[in-house]
């Protein structure tokens, strides 16, 4: 079980990704955005989730801004956006993707003999 929660913690970094450079989200957003479209096999908590973002600010790969939620109450969101860094680091963590896909693929589709 823990070396199933580690490969997902190694594919959140990508699908946040991913997710974002559709358009700019809060982080609540980002979480059930994620968890709705893997039917919940990608859930990430506040505890997994604001630590990765912080993460890929600091690396360039997001940046953070301040966006009223409602003009009534007065309360802000924190919205992350994709950067251009973020672009060029999403599209080669997908072709990461594509060739693990592929030769995972080939090694398991090998039908064996049977002895």
């Amino acid at each position: 079980m823990k070396s199933r929660t580690q490969y997902r913690k190694g594919c959140a970094r990508t699908l946040v990704l991913k997710i974002l450079s559709e358009r700019p989200m809060y982080g609540y957003e980002i979480a059930t955005t994620l968890a709705q479209r893997s039917e919940n096999i990608f859930s990430l908590g506040q505890g997994t989730l604001y630590p990765l973002l912080y993460s890929l600010e600091k690396k360039g790969l997001i940046c953070v801004y301040k966006k009223m939620k409602d003009k009534n109450s007065g309360r802000k969101r924190l919205y992350y956006k994709l950067t251009r860094k973020g672009e060029q680091s999403l599209g080669e963590d997908l072709a990461t993707w594509s060739d693990i896909v592929k030769g995972m693929t080939l090694v398991l589709k090998v039908s064996y003999a049977k002895c």
